[in-house]
């Protein structure tokens, strides 16, 4: 009972501490409900041009980037990830992506393009794998459907 108590006291202590690390030291717009692993790496070249919205989660090892050298010197895009949306470990994401609403982005993906809404994406680079699922807060499988 005490380990369990502890537990879930560092780790809100943690959640609120990675929190505020990006929002407040390096402004990024990210969601108070959003959970976000202390083992992700969100690009801090352009921290201003990270939008992560309320309930989504993103797990270990993932990359967000928010500049793309190869386009041009220090060209800087806005990377931006919905509401609901789960990231698996170690995915990137490409600066200038908008992962849309209620999706989910399966484990060691690229995201080259917009994701879009209801969808889970997966591969390199990043394919839609199913549309129109159901999904639910942080970005949990509900239900999935027939479609491709």
């Amino acid at each position: 009972m005490l380990a369990q108590a502890r537990t879930i006291i560092k780790s809100l202590i943690i959640k609120r501490a990675v929190w505020f690390f990006y929002c407040k030291v390096y402004k990024m717009n990210i969601h108070k409900s959003a959970i976000i692993s202390s083992k992700a790496r969100l690009d801090k070249t352009n921290p201003q041009g990270i939008f992560v919205g309320s309930d989504s989660v993103i797990t270990t090892g993932v990359v967000v980037l928010t500049h793309d050298y190869v386009s041009g010197d220090r060209v800087f895009k806005d990377t931006k990830i919905g509401n609901n949306v789960f990231i698996g470990v170690n995915s990137i994401i490409i600066a200038g992506i908008t992962v849309h609403d209620n999706s989910i982005i399966a484990a060691g993906s690229v995201v080259t393009k917009d994701v879009p809404s209801f969808s889970i994406v997966g591969g390199n680079p990043a394919r839609i794998i199913k549309s129109n699922v159901s999904i639910g807060i942080h970005g949990q499988l509900i239900h999935l459907s027939d479609s491709v």
